[in-house]
């Protein structure tokens, strides 16, 4: 029988940072509330992965370990990276970025690099044939370069309308069978597309990693828990049933200063059973 009570493990995340403070500040403020784990969000103005030599690389790992951070993933953000880009330039630079993703990934010991699998435009959609090609081709090299540095690459849910519910990217990660591809499963990107539980129901099998922020069903966004209509209750209790040990990520990410707010947004997700004081296995 599934624990209903018991804990699960929260990280943090940088991205809440962004356009804001730097990236330093953001792993002080991170630690100083009590955060064990955190996600990296590898984009302008923090830090971007192929640009970050080796110095730089190591001064990041030394600051993780004397703030008693471990990396659990790194997330590039995905505002330019499509691997779905009709376009054969930027479908290529973006299998390359994700390259530098993984290799960055493995240097600093995080053991998961997030995917979107991308989008299609609205207007003009491309065949799905085509997506599909694009993406096994991309995938094929994505996952090579992941398992020879035994780096795990997790396809998240999306609410981009392509590839984006549990069942579509589960598709996917069946079809290579391979423990270094997965899925990362965040509440507020699924809300309009998929019952919680369901979907985590789904993604058990291949779960590696889990976000959790509020949204609104007429509006996206990544706010605080209780200002929208996340069930959070659902998702945490979906997660203890599938017996999901891996941290959920805290992704804050609605331009707000996030320190005055953040303690009060540990203690409601609290309330759920999270708790920054347990550390998640991760793969």
């Amino acid at each position: 029988m599934t624990n209903t009570d018991a804990s699960l493990a929260l990280a943090g995340a940088t991205y809440s940072w962004m356009h804001q403070d730097t990236l330093e500040h953001a792993l002080d403020a991170l630690a100083e509330v009590g955060f064990a784990q955190v996600e990296l969000t590898t984009a302008g103005p923090h830090i971007q992965a192929r640009s970050a030599g080796f110095l730089e690389r190591y001064q990041l790992r030394r600051r993780l370990d004397r703030l008693g951070l471990a990396p659990t993933s790194v997330n590039p953000g995905f505002l330019d990276i499509n691997l779905l880009s009709p376009h054969n330039d930027f479908r290529e630079l973006s299998v390359e970025v994700l390259l530098g993703e993984i290799e960055f990934a493995a240097d600093i010991g995080a053991p998961i690099v997030v995917v979107m699998c991308g989008r299609r435009h609205a207007l003009s959609p491309a065949p799905d044939e085509a997506c599909r090609w694009w993406l096994d081709r991309a995938f094929d090299r994505l996952l090579s370069r992941a398992e020879a540095l035994g780096v795990s690459l997790a396809m998240e849910v999306n609410p981009y309308g392509y590839l984006g519910s549990a069942r579509d990217l589960m598709e996917i990660a069946d079809r290579y069978d391979s423990e270094h591809l997965g899925i990362a499963y965040d509440v507020a990107n699924t809300i309009n597309q998929e019952d919680v539980a369901e979907g985590v129901r789904t993604a058990a099998p291949r779960l590696k990693i889990a976000h959790v922020s509020d949204t609104w069903r007429d509006e996206w966004a990544h706010t605080s828990p209780g200002r929208g209509e996340v069930d959070f209750r659902a998702y945490a209790d979906a997660l203890r049933e599938v017996g999901y040990a891996g941290p959920t990520v805290y992704e804050l990410i609605d331009m707000e200063p996030p320190e005055p707010k953040l303690r009060a947004d540990i203690a409601e997700l609290g309330r759920y059973g999270w708790s920054t004081e347990l550390v998640g296995a991760l793969p």
